[in-house]
Formats: C-alpha cells, sequence, structure tokens
C-alpha cells in the first residue's frame, strides 16, 4: 500500500493512498463469496448462483461494501504507518477504481495534535490546610437551629426586630389599587388578609419587600399603619419599577421566633441516638471530608492549569467546536435550573458562547495531555477496572449489572469509560508526583467568592 502524506494547518493532512490490485482482488473476491452464499434467487439453489451473476446483481452493494473497506483499511494503515493518530475523516476528494486493478483515495483527515509535553514530574501545587473552627462548627449549629425553631404568639409587647409580624394589608399606586394592576402570579404583592413578614435585624435581608418590615418595629397588635414604598428602577415587576406604592396595613399578630437549645434532645432530631457532643464531632468530621474533597478539587485544578500554561501546541477546531458545543447546552441548562428565563438566556447568549469556548479549549487542551501523558508512562486500564466501574454505576442507579451493561454496549460507551478510568488514574499519578504545600485558608468571604464558580480545566476533568 503506497501512502502519501502532507501535513497541513489545524491539525490535518492530506493522504493519497494508493491500494495494489492484489488486495483488492481479494476483498472483491470475499465480498462476492459472501453474497454466494447468502443470496436467494429465483431458479438457483442457495450457494449455487453463478459469479457472474452475483457480480451483475448485486454491483452496486458489492462496490459500496468494497470501497468502504478498502477505505477503512487505508485509514488503519496510514495510521500505523505514519503514526498519524487520525481521530477522524474531514472529506474524501477522490476514489477511483484503476485501470490496472488498484484503488486510489485522496482524503483529507483530522490527527491529533503533535504534544510536546512539558515537565510534569513536580508540579507545584497549593492547599488550604484543612481546619474546622468552633466559630464554623457554632455557624453550622445556629442554623440548624434556626430550620428546627417555632414560632409562638407573643401577648402585650410591641414587634421588635427577629419578630414575626402577622399582617392583613392592601397596596395602592398613584391612588390606585394594586390588585387592578398585578397580574395572577404577583397578585399577593397586591393584598392579603394573613402574611408574615420578619422584622429584620441590623444588616439582614428583608424576607418581604424591602423596608416593609422595618417600618412595623414598635407597632403592636391591632395597630394601623401606612407603610409607603418607593421601588427601585430595576424593580423585577416592570409596571411597579420606580413607582411609590403605599400599603394600608393592620397587624393581627406579634410571634416570637423560639429556636430550641443545644441539648441531647436537639442532637436526637440531628442524628438518633447520639448526644450533642457526639453529633457535633460528627458534624466536624463532615466538614473535614468536604474540605478534603476542595482539596482535590484545588490540586486537580493548579495541575491542569499548570500543564495548559506550560504546553503550546494546536487543537483540532472540530474538536472545539463539538466540545463548545456541549458546554453551551449545559450552560445553558443550568441558567434555566437556577430560574432564568428564555430574555435572561437571550440577552447572555454572547457571554455564554464566549464562556464556553473558553472552557472547551482549556479541557480538550487537558484532555490530549493527560492521554499523552498516560501513554507515555504506560499506564492502562484493565477490564476489570472496567467491570468495577459498571458495577458502581449499576449500584448507583440501582438496577441489575447485566441490563445496564448491555445497554453500554449497545451504546458503544466502554471506550468511553476506558478513557475516563485512564484519565483519573493520570490525574491521580500526577497527584502523587506533585510537591504539595499547605497555606492558610482564605477568609470566609473570600472562601465563597472562590468557590462559586470551578477553573475551565477542573470543570471538565
Amino acid at each position: 500500500m503506497n501512502i502519501a502524506v502532507e501535513r497541513l494547518p489545524d491539525c490535518k493532512a492530506k493522504l493519497n493512498i494508493e491500494i495494489p490490485s492484489d488486495i483488492v482482488e481479494k476483498e472483491r473476491s470475499g465480498l462476492v463469496a459472501a453474497y454466494t452464499a447468502q443470496a436467494k434467487l429465483p431458479g438457483y439453489r442457495p450457494g449455487k448462483i453463478p459469479k457472474a451473476v452475483i457480480e451483475k446483481k448485486f454491483k452496486n452493494q458489492i462496490t459500496e461494501e468494497l470501497e468502504d473497506r478498502l477505505m477503512r483499511q487505508a485509514w488503519g494503515e496510514a495510521d500505523k504507518q505514519e503514526k498519524l493518530g487520525i481521530l477522524g475523516i474531514s472529506s474524501v476528494e477522490s476514489k477511483t477504481f484503476e485501470a490496472d486493478g488498484s484503488f486510489a483515495i485522496a482524503a483529507e483527515v483530522i490527527t491529533q495534535p503533535e504534544v510536546a509535553l512539558p515537565d510534569y514530574s513536580d508540579i507545584p501545587v497549593e492547599v488550604p490546610k484543612i481546619v474546622v473552627t468552633d466559630e464554623q462548627l457554632d455557624n453550622v449549629f445556629e442554623r440548624m437551629q434556626q430550620n428546627f425553631a417555632t414560632f409562638e404568639v407573643v401577648e402585650g409587647r410591641a414587634l421588635k426586630a427577629g419578630d414575626i409580624a402577622v399582617v392583613e394589608y392592601e397596596g395602592s399606586t398613584d391612588g390606585a389599587p394594586l390588585v387592578d394592576t398585578l397580574d395572577e402570579a404577583n397578585a399577593q404583592l397586591g393584598s392579603s388578609e394573613e402574611y408574615w413578614i420578619k422584622i429584620p435585624a441590623e444588616g439582614e435581608d428583608a424576607t418581604f419587600l424591602p423596608g416593609f418590615g422595618e417600618q412595623l418595629e414598635g407597632l403592636e397588635v391591632g395597630a394601623e399603619k401606612d407603610v409607603e414604598l418607593t421601588l427601585s428602577d430595576d424593580f423585577q415587576i416592570e409596571a411597579l419599577a420606580g413607582k411609590t406604592v403605599v400599603y394600608k396595613t393592620k397587624v393581627k399578630e406579634v410571634k416570637e421566633q423560639v429556636v430550641p437549645p443545644l441539648d441531647d434532645a436537639f442532637a436526637e432530631k440531628i442524628e438518633p441516638g447520639k448526644n450533642i457532643e457526639e453529633v457535633r464531632a460528627s458534624i466536624k468530621e463532615q466538614m473535614e471530608a468536604e474540605q478534603t474533597n476542595q482539596r482535590q478539587e484545588v490540586i486537580t485544578s493548579q495541575i491542569l492549569s499548570h500543564l495548559t500554561g506550560m504546553a503550546e501546541f494546536e487543537v483540532p477546531e472540530h474538536i472545539i467546536f463539538n466540545e463548545t458545543q456541549r458546554q453551551v447546552n449545559e450552560m445553558v441548562q443550568r441558567g434555566y435550573q437556577q430560574g432564568m428565563g428564555e430574555e435572561q438566556i437571550a440577552e447572555n447568549q454572547q457571554a455564554i458562547l464566549d464562556s464556553a469556548e473558553g472552557r472547551a479549549k482549556s479541557s480538550v487542551k487537558a484532555t490530549f495531555l493527560l492521554e499523552k501523558i498516560g501513554e507515555k508512562e504506560g499506564l492502562i486500564v484493565s477490564d476489570d477496572e472496567v467491570s468495577q466501574q459498571v458495577m458502581m454505576m449499576a449500584a448507583q442507579q440501582q438496577r441489575p449489572i447485566k441490563k445496564v451493561a448491555r445497554e453500554l454496549r449497545d451504546k458503544n460507551a466502554f471506550p468511553e469509560i476506558r478513557h475516563d478510568i485512564l484519565i483519573s488514574k493520570v490525574l491521580e499519578f500526577l497527584k502523587g508526583n506533585a510537591t504539595i504545600t499547605e497555606v492558610d485558608p482564605p477568609a470566609p468571604e473570600k472562601a465563597e467568592e472562590a468557590s462559586e464558580e470551578p477553573s475551565e480545566e477542573t470543570a471538565e476533568a
């Protein structure tokens, strides 16, 4: 088989391949024999149809299958002989059976990038120390106490910060009732006969319209007041944006929030059979485990950032395009789940596309690097490891292993599973050889900001 290769930009190559006539004839004879054995034609016994009849009757089918077989042989031989790492066929410019019986192909193929690996033997990584302070634990218990809090009616005193005011109200703007302005979905903003509003403490967010609860502080049961509010220009209901609204309000009840004490009875509600100290120790252990998992994400992120930052090579555009589309779909779906509407998605279309493209380039580049490192280090995935992964998937889905395995086989998903396991093994190898330095954890505010969005590489890994 004669193979000529011309390397092109953007991870492409032009192939001119000539398959000798003896190989062509061998493949053609095999196909004709297969058709002879299987074909059924009137007037002939199965398997006894003359070769000439078969070749005439099934000429087009035989030619198509022969071309397909010869081209697959050509790609495989070119890949093996020239070490191209063919990822796909961009276009077939020509395919011709020559007069001497040979078969000539001219095609453009997409190849793996030529990856020059950076030094990955001692990647520096900084990770936060695992620290769970008493203050952090106290905050967790405080939130749990809030979750188990009850609200009891209080007699004979005025509303104060932290109380719940049970009120009835009717709103208006420019003298017109709000109920005439609002649709059914927002009708509660217009009026209510019994609505619970928390009187916010200093620095606490309002549970109803901003400024409403604060104006109720100091009122007693039966008191009436006109609560006047000026809504912001970007208020979510366009008809009320920038408007001044007045609510005729009457206090019907004063309720006080009662949180349960931190005792063994409270601990029983959290983890039955444990006292308060045991629950505290258990929650601390869970928080430390969460920090450990976050540390692993930080390590992975810094390793991939180091590798992608040090390595420069071309990445196939069609793979980046496909990955960008996948990232866009995921980001849009996530937006819907977070309550974004069609209009908001459309407004942020370009930002979503830019972000998805950046993520795609980083993730595709990282994948090629990890694959190359796995190859260089001789890391492989055994059949037992694939089987263990399938068993784990079946257990998570609570379905029979054989049924899950059959579905995966039908979808040709096993190569992807094997690849995912390999990538995980390469990452573990790199983590084991990294130089990890512990640093003090960031301040709570900064830590919260840092945890909102993972890096592009980590999101894909």
